[in-house]
């Protein structure tokens, strides 16, 4: 994948922010950042409600308020095939990097609202303050309890898991390429993790909040 076709993934995998200020704002006021499960970063200017809003209300198809098993694995298949940038049905390698690229500034220090993030390696997945380990391994910030951001930087803090590379978390072989069916089998396990009452349904109120949307205050 050339230079330019790199660029054109970054700009896919950024579609879904819908702010002033950017990713990569660092102003005090900058816009709020929500990372959805499969990884797709949105944004709010402030004043605006947190954009896990603006990620649930795009993946509600029918709009009745409520996420399906169906509806959320469909948000995950269409943010699949944005990032599979040549259409092989698997996000290989360079899609990888590339997606990490984009996220590059948090990691080494840049970030919204001013606050730096993590440097160096990516650390081990591991179990943070206010979390527990959910449906096979996955971690969940558990609900109504005080939840700070932890060391791995805005794009672990701007999601519901632990995950500082919430794509690449899906190779589950680790050879650096990612099939539709690990994507799906991830799909799945993160619709358990989140849906703490087994009843098939995600409402917007029962969804966690991030650390950074709790350190906002919003």
């Amino acid at each position: 994948m050339n230079r330019a076709a790199l660029i054109g993934l970054a700009a896919t995998v950024l579609a879904g922010c819908g702010s002033t200020g950017g990713l990569g704002s660092s102003a005090p006021a900058g816009p709020a950042l929500f990372v959805s499960p499969f990884g797709e970063p949105f944004t709010a200017a402030p004043g605006e409600p947190w954009p896990t809003a603006k990620w649930f209300a795009g993946a509600d198809a029918d709009g009745d308020g409520a996420l399906t098993r169906d509806e959320f694995n469909a948000d995950g298949r269409r943010y699949f095939a944005k990032l599979d940038i040549n259409a092989d049905g698997a996000i290989g390698n360079t899609e990888i990097i590339a997606y990490e690229e984009v996220f590059a500034g948090f990691s080494r220090g840049g970030g919204l609202g001013g606050r730096g993030g993590r440097s160096g390696p990516a650390p081990r997945l591991g179990v943070a303050s206010g979390q527990e380990s959910g449906a096979e391994g996955i971690i969940i910030r558990k609900p109504g309890r005080p939840t700070r951001p932890t060391s791995y930087g805005p794009v672990a803090d701007g999601g519901f898991f632990n995950l500082p590379q919430p794509v690449k978390s899906a190779d589950a072989n680790g050879d650096r390429r990612i099939t539709a069916a690990e994507w799906a089998e991830t799909a799945d396990r993160r619709f358990r993790a989140l849906d703490t009452d087994g009843d098939g349904r995600l409402t917007l109120a029962s969804l966690p909040r991030t650390p950074l949307q709790r350190q906002s205050g919003r």
